[in-house]
């Protein structure tokens, strides 16, 4: 009896047993299927679309990419392609080209809820935060039960400053969906920033129950900023860095530094988080070699002329081959280490020094007239970091009225675009193009600032640099600031030159600068 001989199965048909397959997580099979289905019809978008996530799935972005963009090159109309690439760009924190692909597909399936959630994060990611609310609303008016796109709005809006509204949304994410950890550490800082610190307190432990770890940092922080140093840092250690545990971000390769008991050993000093953490925490590396150690600093070297002389030079930008290391910490967990409290913050300054020769330049060019105040008002704008802890330049008003008074910029980069774009009715005068544009950081800026009479900043690395230099330097700081400044206090233990002036209400910067103005003024009588 002769055999049956089955039939070639169409492009179409192998394409629905691959979507099976990958339905039930058997990639491999279903890669197997796409490829005799595209050899049938090479043209098959679809198919396209999905070996692209298939490939994603698998680690493989690049080639993911590749197909995706076939895809839509195939059929411009594919949306659910549009959709995948833009998921896979903002995974690859390519926000830009995201959008655009977001944009391409939307146009299709205007309807999107998925879609629209994802075009919120994306509009969030860059600081397009009212589209990103309004992105956020539209997915949940399309679908009113989607809890990720109530976290996104509850995020969006935190991040502008209305802490109110985000606890809402927070709140109905967390009906939405019994247990979700990521709305409830949400409701934890809106709560933190609405000042109702127990109430968030118990919403950063409901979260880390049920196993958020952004909630354990959290509280950790709250801790800090209340004073209790002896749980917050132990809470700190659970901080992220790029979306990765300290471990998974900075890799395990020696055993963990034990602190200044530790018997002497070479130590690997690793840089965790932005310029400002490490200049705050370089205090520690001069700890470190008076405990026995020697430690040897990894970061950005940019950061290596104004940092390496805490170090005796033992600084670099790569993992020395030739010293073989006993211990390694980050940067940030060394106050966990000295086991500092609030009553033992090494406050010492100034540790950080402005080179001699560039000191005298710059005096040169900055002049000795006038009551010198060196200007910053807006710090980093990656979307991680806070920028409602920067102000407008318009602002300073108050300070450029003060009779005698000189304002100069110190801004440099993000923010300066302000000088021109929207000129603030008061002179303020720049320094040369050639300020701080070498390779290294803040080297002019250090200098500038020993020729200057005080420093009048937002919450960013260059007030670190005036506390770190000794300078006198006044901190703008936002309604809920960070948890280095504490709470209620208008001086810090980190640096004694430094004084706080707060913010009385989320987003008024008003009475912040009048305050300022009016302290500027009466010391200036009393002098």
């Amino acid at each position: 009896m002769l055999g049956v001989v089955e039939a070639p199965k169409s492009a179409v048909a192998l394409y629905a047993e691959a979507r099976r397959l990958v339905d039930c997580g058997r990639d491999a099979e279903a890669s197997l299927k796409l490829d005799a289905a595209l050899a049938a019809r090479p043209d098959f978008a679809e198919a396209f679309s999905l070996g692209g996530y298939i490939l994603e799935r698998g680690g493989s972005r690049d080639a993911a990419l590749r197909f995706y963009q076939r895809a839509v090159g195939l059929k411009r109309h594919l949306a659910v392609a549009w959709f995948n690439m833009a998921k896979l760009l903002t995974r690859e924190t390519r926000f830009v080209e995201a959008l655009a692909a977001l944009e391409s597909g939307l146009e299709f399936a205007p309807g999107d809820a998925d879609a629209l959630n994802t075009r919120s994060a994306v509009l969030r990611a860059l600081w397009r935060l009212e589209e990103s609310a309004s992105a956020a609303r539209a997915a949940l008016k399309r679908r009113p039960n989607f809890p990720e796109a109530a976290v996104n709005l509850g995020t969006a809006l935190l991040k502008s400053g209305e802490p109110g509204p985000a606890l809402e949304a927070y709140t109905r994410a967390a009906k939405l969906r019994r247990g979700y950890g990521d709305a409830i550490c949400g409701q934890a800082l809106a709560l933190r920033a609405l000042n109702r610190l127990e109430d968030a307190r118990a919403a950063f432990s409901r979260a880390e129950a049920l196993g958020c770890r952004e909630a354990v940092s959290g509280r950790g922080c709250l801790d800090l900023m209340l004073g209790d140093f002896e749980r917050g840092w132990e809470g700190y250690e659970a901080r992220w860095v790029d979306g990765k545990s300290i471990a998974q971000a900075l890799g395990v390769r020696y055993p963990l530094w034990a602190g200044p008991q530790a018997p002497p050993s070479h130590v690997l000093v690793l840089n965790d988080h932005g310029l400002g953490d490490t200049i705050q925490f370089a205090r520690y590396l001069a700890l470190m070699t008076r405990a026995g150690a020697v430690p040897h600093f990894l970061c950005p070297a940019k950061m290596h002329r104004l940092i390496g002389p805490l170090v005796g030079g033992r600084i670099f930008e790569r993992e020395p081959a030739e010293v073989k290391f006993d211990a390694q910490i980050a940067i940030s967990s060394l106050p966990r280490a000295f086991r500092t409290r609030l009553d033992s913050v090494p406050g010492e300054t100034p540790y950080l020094y402005a080179e001699p020769e560039r000191v005298a330049r710059w005096a040169q060019r900055v002049g000795g007239a006038g009551f010198r105040i060196g200007c910053v008002w807006q710090g980093n704008a990656n979307p991680e970091a806070d920028i409602a802890r920067s102000f407008a330049l318009r602002e300073l008003a108050p300070l450029a009225a003060v009779p005698g008074v000189r304002l100069i910029t110190l801004q440099k980069g993000f923010g300066e675009e302000q000088l021109w774009q929207n000129p603030p009715g008061f002179p303020i005068e720049r320094l040369p193009p050639d300020f701080d544009a070498g390779a290294h950081a803040f080297l002019d800026a250090a200098a500038v600032m020993a020729t200057l009479d005080l420093v009048v900043t937002c919450d960013t690395s260059v007030a670190h640099l005036a506390g770190a230099l000794g300078r006198p330097v006044w901190l703008a700081l936002k309604h809920d600031s960070e948890w280095r400044w504490l709470r209620g206090r208008d001086d810090s233990p980190w640096y004694p030159s430094m004084r706080l002036f707060r913010q009385r209400a989320a987003g008024e910067w008003g009475p912040v600068f009048a305050g300022m103005a009016q302290t500027l003024m009466a010391s200036r009588i009393s002098a």
